[in-house]
């Protein structure tokens, strides 16, 4: 495992700066001293001390080449030139050149800084946040061998899954017989509450069959993991994470040892996980209480994680889970009839996690090297035109002997400058970007651990891209000087006489490729907003607006039993319908649109045909005001009663994609469900039918759902609450707590958020995605809009006699003005024309982010199509006027 860094020391990455460049005389010299400085400084402000020995490290970098340069050739007579100079001091001395003419046009470097700046930072945001949430979002050894166990039962038209997917004896299967796998644990998740400094906070935990650090590769921050005697025994020990011991602990290292209050009971803390080693968010680590074997085999909530063993490849687990799979399906099908053609598969722990985002991070990845194109095509313009008005001096260097290689050497050297300096701005802009970023990250739970940071790894490919593109998109132009004939020059007056038409078809050029680029992602961009849009318009079938929804979880402790959490249950209920702007309330086991637990379930009088699937639907437990709370319409029969109550018949009510589903001819009511595999569950009358909504969110079709009583059902100690609010309703979420604060002063209540909240919550993904495809847009807009005006000058300033002789036969402003435009805009027309055709094509790559929108959908196309010709129009429209502005003698006269 990798030490942690240490942050008082001076920046690691200045300080290998120091020992590539400083000679081997005095390096180790140079650096202690610097460090005793920094020493110093530091106890008066890091971050002052680091900006300092960062100074100091960038100031001696000249002098350092140098001194290398000059005892390379003492050592190494074999490296000079011609004229004796060696490779070094001729760099340093074609670097030196190229600062001067850099400083004599500080306007121009300026302009290119600021435009890579711009392509530089979009590439940093996007690299970082790739490699701290998709490369390595987590801190484990040999990440790829790492891998979860997932299952899918086509009988009960269950997909592969990974989560909540396994059953304890399942698990058992795999641990006993497999040889692919290796440290093979499962665990399960849920809620505790912590009692830490006078207060009670509801944690995310996680509860483990097996020590998971090893599995993981990892080792305790502090402390150890589990042993077996604690595992097989159930012991009341526990580990929490390093966010959970710096934020609430202090970082204490002896409070490992000591008590921790779980629930209302006395738990032996053992160990402090890794910093990043927070698997789903869940902050604290139990045994879990009981063996697998107390589960039976069809209570599927478990997830399963190993690693491969030495010299076993995934193919190989993967052929190994096949013929478990097969085995368990020939001794169980008979009792457990969900095992036909089911299977087992293995996956890279990080591909599971992660290969939802991949999509949305190649879009964004692609998006951001567009815009560093845009950038620096639109800087290749401007070297163009700086080129051009150097050709009569570089002809005249020519003429006096220097060689086209060292004019060459010295152009690129001045490119390569300016694009160092535009990945310094780019970084210093990219760094405060993900700084708004981390904040806005740190408001919000992700499922992963991963850092979004400016690494090292970050930091080389910046510098890597930038020097690549400055040396790329600064040949073109020098190239293109040094091609001009030589006597031609030295006899013009300006550049422009001589190569104004090569000048001005390279820019056409350059204009053509920006705008295509830009098309591209204002279309996809445009897609993206109309499938936001139409998402919006989506009906749930409930108004959402006005539910206040929260979760509690009872500590078992203090509730022992059902009836215990009936009479809390129903108490809350009561006292929160007597709060002032409450509607109505209602208890459910799970609520829109997070994810749903199913229930097989068999018809009474039907048959199950051999090679069909059993029926299953969502099945949700609710209290008899669940429906007038939600807003759900009784379509057919009743809803729940507090009849339903236990004792009573047993009932249920379908929702009507269940109806439709099941009873596609009518006649639900009075049908008779048998509930459970094998039918010996539950049996419930179809007493009603209500409407659907968007169980599985917006962009989804509704699911068919079942509904039952909680008092028939029984009461969990873990139930979601929600109130239907006259007014805002997070505005009682206050009231909320102090009501469950009254009923037990200890118990904390969480995911306290509007139904509405959750809706957005799903569609996170989308609105980041289309946020930043726009913004890189509008780059890209603007700085193609600056190539369309560059043209336009360009062009206006090389016709101005044409434009004088066209004014003295008659043209008018307006004629002039159209010329001029329309020179600038057949570019913008081409280019756009092919960035739209490749935005419809593109448009399949965004596929899992649009909702009922074609990659072709006329109005986006539309509209792209009209913001590109506004931009370009009112980029030309300056240089036209001012070209039909000119006095007509001055425009016959001037050169």
């Amino acid at each position: 495992m990798k030490p942690p860094a240490d942050h008082h020391a001076p920046p690691p990455l200045a300080v290998r700066l120091l020992r590539l460049t400083a000679p081997e005389s005095d390096r180790e010299c140079m650096l202690g001293d610097l460090e005793e400085e920094f020493a110093i400084r530091r106890e008066t402000s890091e971050a002052a001390a680091r900006r300092w020995y960062w100074l100091q490290a960038l100031r001696s970098l000249p002098s350092n080449l140098s001194r290398r340069g000059r005892r390379a050739s003492r050592t190494h007579p074999h490296l000079h030139h011609q004229k004796g100079e060696t490779v070094m001091h001729s760099l340093l001395h074609d670097l030196r050149l190229a600062w001067r003419s850099i400083a004599r046009k500080p306007r121009l470097a300026v302009t290119i800084a600021a435009t890579l700046a711009l392509g530089i930072a979009a590439n940093t945001v996007i690299f970082s946040v790739i490699d701290g949430v998709i490369l390595s979002p987590f801190p484990f050894p040999e990440p790829d061998r790492l891998v979860g166990v997932g299952s899918a039962f086509p009988k009960l038209q269950q997909d592969l899954g990974f989560w909540e997917n396994l059953s304890p004896a399942e698990y058992v299967d795999v641990r006993d017989s497999s040889r692919t796998l290796a440290s093979i644990v499962a665990w399960d998740m849920g809620n505790r509450q912590i009692s830490e400094g006078g207060s009670t906070e509801n944690v995310f935990s996680a509860f483990w069959w097996g020590d998971a650090l090893p599995t993981l590769g990892v080792s305790a921050t502090l402390g150890r993991g589990f042993n077996e005697e604690e595992i097989r025994g159930g012991r009341k020990v526990a580990m929490v994470s390093h966010r959970f011991w710096t934020n609430r602990m202090g970082a204490d290292p002896s409070r490992v040892g000591s008590s921790l209050i779980v629930n209302g009971e006395v738990y032996t803390l053992v160990g402090v996980l890794p910093r990043k080693t927070l698997i789903y968010g869940t902050d604290l680590w139990l045994p879990m209480p009981v063996g697998p074997e107390a589960y039976p085999r069809g209570r599927r909530q478990f997830q399963m994680l190993a690693r491969l063993a030495p010299g076993r490849s995934l193919e190989d687990a993967n052929a190994e889970l096949g013929t478990i799979a097969a085995r368990t399906d020939a001794q169980f099908r008979s009792s457990q009839p969900e095992y036909e053609r089911w299977r087992m598969e293995a996956r890279s722990f990080v591909d599971i996690n992660v290969g939802i985002l991949r999509p949305a991070a190649a879009i964004l990845f692609l998006a951001a090297l567009f815009v560093l194109v845009v950038a620096c095509v639109n800087v290749a313009s401007l070297l163009l035109a700086r080129a051009m008005e150097r050709s009569r001096e570089m002809a005249m260097r020519i003429t006096l002997g220097a060689r086209r290689g060292q004019i060459l050497r010295q152009l690129v050297c001045e490119s390569l400058l300016h694009s160092l300096l535009g990945a310094i701005a780019g970084v210093a802009l990219a760094t405060q970007g993900l700084r708004g970023l981390q904040y806005a990250l740190s408001r919000v739970t992700l499922p992963i651990p991963g850092e979004i940071a400016l690494s090292a790894r970050v930091l080389s490919a910046t510098l890597l891209i930038s020097l690549l593109a400055g040396f790329l998109f600064g040949l073109a132009p020098a190239l293109h000087t040094l091609r001009h004939n030589t006597q031609a020059a030295l006899r013009s007056e300006g550049a422009a006489s001589t190569s104004g038409g090569g000048r001005l078809r390279a820019q056409r050029v350059f204009v053509g490729f920006q705008m295509a680029f830009a098309a591209l992602l204002i279309a996809c961009g445009g897609l993206l907003v109309r499938s936001l849009v139409r998402l919006q318009s989506v009906d749930p079938g409930i108004d959402a607006r006005q539910i206040l929804g929260f979760r509690t979880t009872l500590a078992v402790e203090r509730h022992r039993d059902p009836a215990a959490f009936q009479r809390f249950f129903e108490t809350l209920e009561a006292d929160l319908l007597s709060l002032p702007g409450v509607r109505a309330a209602a208890l459910a086991t799970q609520t829109p649109p997070a994810y749903f637990s199913t229930m097989s379930f068999l018809i009474e009088g039907r048959e199950v045909k051999a090679e069909g699937s059993l029926k299953s639907a969502y099945f949700t437990a609710v209290s008899p005001n669940y429906f007038s709370t939600m807003g759900l319409a009784v379509r057919e029969g009743r809803g729940l009663t507090r009849d339903d109550r236990a004792g009573a018949p047993p009932v249920v009510v379908l929702n009507e994609a269940a109806a439709k589903r099941y009873f596609p001819e009518g006649g639900a009511l009075g049908q008779r469900l048998r509930f459970g595999k094998d039918g010996e569950g539950l049996v419930a009358e179809v007493v009603g039918v209500v409407a659907s909504m968007k169980n599985r969110g917006l962009d989804r079709p509704e699911a068919q759902e079942l509904f039952v009583s909680l008092a028939q059902a029984g009461f969990s100690n873990q139930l979601m609450t929600v109130v239907r609010s006259s007014s805002d309703p997070l505005s009682l979420a206050p009231m909320v707590r102090d009501a469950v604060k009254r009923l037990d002063p200890l118990q904390p209540i969480y995911l306290v958020q509007t139904l509405e909240q959750a809706f957005e919550s799903q569609g996170v993904q989308r609105r980041v995605v289309t946020f930043a495809l726009l913004t890189f847009a509008a780059f890209a807009l603007l700085l193609a809009s600056a190539g369309v005006y560059s043209v336009a000058s360009y062009a206006a300033a090389t016709r101005t006699r044409e434009i004088g002789v066209r004014m003295a036969m008659g043209a008018t402003a307006g004629d002039v003005r159209r010329l001029v435009a329309r020179q600038a805009l057949g570019p913008v027309a081409a280019g756009g024309t092919v960035g739209l055709i490749a935005a419809a094509a593109a448009a399949r790559g965004l596929g899992p982010l649009l909702y009922k929108v074609e990659g072709y959908d006329p109005l986006t196309l539309a509209l792209s199509v009209a913001v590109l010709a506004i931009m370009a129009l009112l980029a030309a429209d300056g240089p036209a006027r001012r070209a039909g502005r000119i006095p007509l003698v001055d425009a016959l006269t001037r050169e």
